[in-house]
């Protein structure tokens, strides 16, 4: 009778754990609430069982124990139905669960009957309650429910693929173990079967657990390590307490009820170190192949920074991605603007698989590959297939399972594809976020060689046609090939010396603030506030040098869409209100009297445009107000930020809007400052067809700063003019 009060106090104790550790990993998320339902009234079900086990001395005591054991049984096909409509995702369901609730709470009232158990029957390992005739009846309705949820379960896992279908495969192994709980009701008709049956409990939530909180159910590896330290985990603690009971009687003549309570309890405060130990000897002599992700891409960071060759980059991409993954294949692809495919760049695998260029689809490639989220193939072809049939279709063909986006802010340069893994296990959530880092890194590094050598053949091409060229422009020529070295050294240094690791510390950072390496103190959190913004002024230098390289080379791309710009000004304004009201500021948005057209522009190059101009005003403005507006004038549209800041001079305005300029006592009030802002500025309204410029009554007086846009109409009819011509 000990040892199994011991094992089914135990299971109860880890039920419940394992349901507030998935109820804390995501408490707003239905699936995870109902979870933690199921899983208490497990637990309730196997504490009542261990309680009437101590209490066969009175039919009063065990009868009201087993009355308890009863509510948590009496809730379980309820609750595990409502579970059930969540995994499957059936919302009619969802409402046949709410009515079992109903029948489980009249079977529960019922149950304080005489006619649900009465009396006691006593075995050899214990005693149990006798079956009433409503216990006959809840039996039926027990059984029943079961057959259903295997039936719809088994029904949407035919239907279900990709992750999908695997989740839905453990939630089914997980509900065929709790019905073998079901023996448990055989000594209520006096079959006297020992209670190992409550262990089918706690082996139930152990694999709906791994279901829930690796939501792709992580691969088998992960599964069977686990698994095997819980058990191995629980087996040691069984058998210690076993033997130390059994020495503590031998060596003692202690024969009291309350020695068993304090084994148990010795038994829960050793099982955390008795786990970490087995789960540390798991990953040393068995799961070593199980990858670190933080590892990984640190490992990759120190690679990418090491070389500007494009391909030494892919073929360092190519190394950590299938070290850790075991991937069977895998290609990186970059996107051609003049033929408009993804070009197969780089590929590592099985020859027969091999895909020499993607055509690009605008609606697929558009809607999946403009953020910087990894793309599961199965999942595409579970919720989107019809729609994009033909190009899910060449993927599946090709047995690719995942696409990650090569995403530098709104631009794709190209995407790494993935087939499966040699385990053909599932890609679960650690996979797909270590891969979202990766391409960011990557997308980044090939980048910079990408220009790297672009700008080295422009050199060399450059240098033939020096070779051939006249005497007389020799010397223009030797002119052209030094301003082109300087260029070339500084979208080298600036792109692979500075870009690069930037932004691996901001990520560290990033990582440092969430907390992933432990809870920081006040100071040390602001400190890294600190540094993290340091960190952004750098980054905002280089990505303004990095504009300035585009632009003058002919490089930067405009992707242009229709816009309601007095909204975007709305938006800026309203996101630089804090910082104008920390310096006592009034930052005020004037909405526009009347109805205006909309623009057609690159939304983030005009945002950071509007963001800059309006910065500037609060930077420069110790106090009064900034005051900013959109109207109409005639074919455009006139934005304008207003302020009561220093102003400047006549002499100032001459190169106000020129590279690396700076008025009269800037660096005062704000020594940060590069210079670069309104020259790219400027660059970037040129491009969109419109004009910035700037009025001052002169030093202390204030500034006004304006620039202009072509209406959506405006646009439109130039383009009918050129079709026309």
């Amino acid at each position: 009778m000990n040892f199994y009060f011991i094992i089914t106090s135990l299971s109860s104790l880890l039920t419940l754990l394992l349901g507030i550790i998935v109820l804390l990993k995501n408490p707003k998320k239905d699936l995870n609430y109902v979870f933690f339902i199921f899983s208490s009234f497990i637990s309730i079900w196997m504490a009542g069982s261990a309680a009437l086990l101590k209490c066969c001395y009175s039919i009063e005591v065990a009868i009201l124990f087993d009355r308890v054991t009863y509510f948590g049984v009496i809730f379980i096909p309820p609750s595990l139905l409502h579970l059930n409509a969540l995994f499957a995702k059936e919302v009619k369901h969802k409402k046949l669960a709410f009515i079992s609730y109903f029948v489980s709470a009249v079977f529960f009232l019922l149950s304080f009957s005489d006619k649900f158990i009465f009396g006691l029957i006593q075995y050899s390992w214990g005693c149990h309650t006798k079956a009433g005739i409503f216990h006959h009846i809840f039996i039926v309705y027990f059984i029943v429910f079961i057959i259903f949820a295997l039936r719809r379960l088994v029904i949407a896992h035919r239907k279900a693929i990709g992750s999908e279908k695997a989740q839905l495969k453990y939630v089914l192994i997980a509900l065929a173990v709790l019905s073998i709980g079901g023996l448990g009701f055989l000594p209520a008709y006096g079959i006297g079967l020992p209670p190992f049956v409550y262990l089918c409990g706690i082996v139930a939530v152990i694999i709906m657990t791994y279901a829930i909180v690796r939501h792709r159910l992580m691969d088998i590896r992960f599964v069977v390590r686990q698994g095997s330290v819980l058990l191995a985990s629980l087996l040691t603690i069984i058998s210690s307490i076993l033997l130390i009971k059994y020495l503590f009687f031998k060596l003692t003549a202690v024969r009291v009820g309350w020695t068993d309570y304090v084994f148990l309890i010795f038994g829960i405060l050793a099982y955390p170190y008795i786990n970490k130990y087995f789960y540390r000897i798991a990953n040393k002599y068995f799961f070593t192949s199980l990858y670190d992700a933080r590892e990984v891409i640190a490992s990759l960071s120190d690679k990418l920074s090491s070389t500007l060759l494009v391909g030494d980059i892919y073929k360092y991409i190519s190394q950590e991605i299938i070290s850790a993954l075991h991937v069977k294949a895998m290609g990186i692809f970059i996107f051609d603007q003049n033929e408009q495919l993804y070009e197969l760049k780089y590929y590592k695998g099985n020859e027969r698989d091999k895909i020499k260029s993607f055509i690009e689809d605008k609606g697929f490639y558009t809607n999946y590959l403009k953020t910087n989220d990894p793309v599961e193939v199965d999942e595409i072809k579970r919720t989107v297939y019809i729609k994009y049939r033909k190009t899910v279709d060449m993927l599946v063909a090709n047995n690719v399972k995942v696409l990650i986006p090569l995403r530098l802010k709104s631009e794709t340069i190209g995407m790494i594809a993935l087939g499966e893994k040699e385990t053909k296990d599932n890609y679960n959530d650690q996979d797909i976020a270590m891969l979202e880092i990766i391409g960011t890194q990557s997308a980044i590094a090939v980048n910079n060689a990408l220009s790297y050598t672009e700008i080295k053949n422009f050199s060399k091409k450059l240098e033939h046609e020096v070779d051939v060229a006249t005497e007389g422009l020799v010397r223009a020529n030797s002119k052209l090939r030094q301003l082109d070295q300087a260029k070339s050294e500084f979208v080298s240094i600036a792109s692979h010396q500075l870009r690069t690791p930037l932004t691996v510390i901001k990520g560290y950072i990033s990582m440092m603030l969430e907390g992933s390496y432990g809870k920081l103190s006040a100071l040390h959190r602001e400190s890294l506030d600190k540094v993290f913004q340091s960190n952004e002024r750098l980054i905002h230098l280089v990505e303004n040098l990095l504009n300035i390289s585009r632009i003058e080379s002919g490089r930067l791309k405009i992707n242009k869409e229709k816009i309601r710009l007095e909204l975007m000004v709305a938006d800026v304004s309203e996101e630089l209100m804090i910082r104008a009201k920390s310096k006592g500021i009034k930052l005020i948005y004037k909405k526009p009297k009347k109805k205006i057209p909309s623009v057609n522009i690159d939304k983030e190059k005009i945002r950071q445009v509007i963001l800059n101009l309006i910065d500037n005003a609060v930077k420069y403005t110790k106090k009064g107000k900034v005051e900013v507006s959109v109207e109409q004038k005639g074919n455009y549209l006139q934005c304008l930020v207003k302020d009561t800041g220093m102003g400047f001079t006549k002499a100032d305005y001459i190169d106000l809007f020129d590279k690396f300029s700076r008025g009269v006592g800037t660096d005062l009030v704000h020594t940060e400052g590069t210079g670069l802002g309104l020259y790219v500025a400027k660059q970037m309204i040129t491009l969109h067809k419109g004009k910035i410029w700037a009025k001052s009554k002169g030093q202390g007086k204030g500034s006004e700063f304006y620039f202009t846009l072509p209406v959506l109409n405006k646009i439109n009819m130039i383009n009918k003019k050129n079709k026309k011509a």
